[in-house]
């Protein structure tokens, strides 16, 4: 069975960006830039994501100031990103399946380490759920939404200040739906006029 669910999870995604849109997208320019230096990259995008998923929890709105709020994610984020980002980088290098297969494997594992996991419990953690799961195809499809998001950031420059947010998003969108660890409070429509 495929998921169902990608498209209404799409959708879910526009209207979560779209009603944190300020703090989403300077949180996302906060994380970029602690990217080209390096050494706060991966803290600051562990916080987003932390900032995210307990915003979904509360209905509050995302505050682009928590990407570098958190101080106690430093070595957690570091730990998460050399265990997985080792891996994951020797797998691609060995025709690409193998990447792909880590990268399935260890989806959930960023979701799970902002959700309060170790980065050890998170990965370990993250294997379980895909094995759990056995229908391979959703989580592969749900991949491919987030390496399209990636790819479209890559193209231009200018493109991934709004793929970046809304893959991190979407990551935890997936997160919620298949451990139901985040119970989402309807949020307020908006409608455009024009």
């Amino acid at each position: 069975m495929l998921d169902s669910q990608i498209d209404q999870r799409s959708r879910r995604t526009w209207d979560f960006f779209l009603t944190n849109a300020g703090g989403l997208l300077l949180g996302g320019l906060v994380v970029l830039a602690g990217w080209f230096v390096v050494i706060p990259g991966p803290w600051f995008t562990l916080n987003l994501l932390q900032e995210i998923i307990e915003c979904r929890r509360t209905g509050g709105l995302v505050r682009w100031q928590a990407v570098y709020d958190r101080q106690g994610n430093f070595l957690k984020s570091w730990g998460l990103t050399l265990a997985m980002g080792i891996p994951i980088l020797i797998g691609y290098l060995l025709l690409i399946v193998p990447g792909v297969l880590l990268s399935l494997y260890w989806l959930h594992a960023p979701m799970l380490a902002a959700d309060g996991r170790s980065a050890t419990e998170a990965l370990a953690e993250s294997g379980r759920l895909f094995r759990r799961r056995h229908d391979w195809a959703a989580y592969f499809l749900n991949w491919l939404v987030l390496a399209v998001l990636s790819a479209l950031g890559g193209v231009t420059t200018f493109a991934v200040v709004l793929t970046l947010p809304l893959s991190l998003v979407y990551l935890a969108l997936c997160y919620s739906d298949e451990t139901g660890a985040v119970t989402t409070p309807s949020l307020p429509r908006r409608e455009i006029v024009v």
